[in-house]
């Protein structure tokens, strides 16, 4: 499957956001049947263990393929997606909306993914988003990236850091989509494809203290093993409801 995944800097007060941010990614499904995803999800950045975060607000949503994608997008740029389209606008800040379209990899814990997404509800993960290093193309990005799941660099993570499941998104590359980028809505063809980030991951956990055990031992295990792969890098601890059940694949 494809996932757009949404990246926003909330408009409103802290208290208010994460109601309104489910409001606004559920906007999604007022999309007509041929157009509206498979699958939505409100994430909340947890200010509490991610201190000054990149972002406030992530929201993923799933597509079969192109055309579906394609086929939402239209709608999005429509006048019937005009509602939806403004809303993003009143709950982020609109110069901070940024997209990244790429293909769900699985790389870990897919029967617990797969349990979780049928059940739906609330979720905690921890996500990692990541600039290439310069010297890598996309292509060799994501092949040295996929040979390392389950390490930083050479080192192997630890069980206590590991979490349920991971899962890997790999941003398409020009030849993969043609969706338009106005108002942030995805890549143009007609370009190279400039996501704002070449990776972006997602571990799984069953609590808080699981997930702060991996940001511990991300945080004196990653900078000197990983410069051959990533020259900059991010991560927040995020709050995930479902909105609309990913279909087993």
């Amino acid at each position: 499957m494809i996932k757009r995944i949404l990246l926003v800097t909330r408009a409103c007060a802290r208290d208010e956001f994460a109601a309104e941010w489910r409001a606004c990614v559920g906007a999604a499904l007022g999309a007509p049947p041929d157009a509206r995803p498979l699958g939505l999800a409100a994430g909340t950045v947890l200010d509490e263990v991610t201190p000054d975060p990149p972002h406030d607000g992530i929201g993923l949503e799933w597509f079969a393929d192109d055309s579906h994608l394609r086929r939402f997008e239209a709608w999005w740029g429509s006048p019937d997606g005009k509602a939806a389209k403004e809303f993003l606008g009143r709950v982020a800040e609109p110069e901070s909306v940024s997209i990244v379209v790429a293909r769900e990899h699985v790389m870990r814990g897919e029967e617990w993914l797969r349990q979780r997404r049928l059940e739906g509800g609330t979720s905690l993960k921890h996500m990692a988003l990541a600039r290439r290093a310069a010297d890598l193309t996309p292509a060799e990005f994501f092949d040295r990236w996929k040979n390392r799941a389950g390490k930083v660099g050479t080192v192997p993570i630890p069980a206590v850091a590991r979490g349920q499941a991971y899962i890997q998104n790999h941003p398409l590359l020009t030849a993969d989509t043609d969706t338009d980028t106005d108002a942030g809505t995805g890549t143009d063809t007609d370009t190279d494809t400039d996501w704002p980030y070449d990776a972006v991951n997602e571990v799984y956990f069953d609590d808080l203290d699981g997930m702060r055990e991996r940001i511990s031992w991300f945080a004196e295990n990653l900078e000197q093993n990983e410069d051959d792969l990533v020259r900059e890098n991010w991560f927040v601890a995020v709050r995930e409801e479902t909105l609309l059940p990913v279909p087993s694949s």
